[in-house]
């Protein structure tokens, strides 16, 4: 059973919408970064250092994500899950794609308060961390399952 604007009770009870029914009919994140200006469309920035089996709303209670895992074979003891475009990127809006949030096991975003209907995902990705040293830091899989409810 879903409620209004299809987000599960189990999230809907933590993340209430506002009293007023603002609800939103886009929503644009930049992953791993500050808010950022591209085309006339906010981006809406995604800082926050923390990462380990995590649930994050935003400041303005209108999205979140929640991520689980721990790096534990880097040997590394502060784990970094934000990721810095270590390649230099000289594309259009480059400034989407200087950062990334990571997460080892799973990462999810919620849109919350959003009007029921039909809308259009556009999911961009470039790789920022992938070198050609050749050593094992660049080798790897990039595997996405996107569901949308």
């Amino acid at each position: 059973f879903l409620c209004r604007n299809n987000v599960q009770p189990c999230l809907k009870k933590n993340f209430p919408c506002a009293s007023n029914g603002q609800y939103r009919s886009s929503l644009h994140i930049n992953c791993g970064d500050k808010e950022a200006i591209v085309n006339g469309v906010k981006y809406e920035g995604d800082t926050t250092p923390k990462g380990a089996s995590m649930l994050y709303l935003s400041p303005d209670s209108n999205w979140a994500f929640s991520s689980t895992g721990n790096f534990m074979d880097d040997n590394i003891n502060d784990d970094n899950y934000i990721a810095s475009d270590t390649s230099k990127l000289t594309m259009p809006n480059s400034k989407l794609y200087a950062k990334a949030r990571l997460s080892p096991l799973s990462l999810t975003y919620y849109g919350l308060c959003m009007h029921n209907g039909s809308y259009t995902v556009k999911l961009h990705f470039a790789e920022i961390i992938f070198t050609n040293d050749r050593t094992y830091r660049s080798l790897g899989k990039r595997k996405f399952n996107v569901f949308i409810q």
